[in-house]
């Protein structure tokens, strides 16, 4: 699989919650846990927009 973000072939990706691209390991900032089933990530590129910024710090 490829990286939307910085085109690496890799072997896990993940979904931005924010921007729905899919990205490698190296290009996620953040995630955290939702209620043990659902994570929340973020990619470096929505990390530096601070409305979506704050719309994830918020979130439980």
């Amino acid at each position: 699989m490829i990286c939307d973000r910085c085109s690496a072939q890799v072997y896990l990706i993940e979904k931005c919650n924010y921007c729905e691209r899919s990205l490698c390991l190296s290009c996620i900032k953040s995630a955290k846990r939702q209620k043990k089933i659902r994570r929340i990530v973020i990619c470096k590129d929505c990390w530096g927009k601070l409305p979506i910024r704050t719309k994830f710090k918020r979130e439980k």
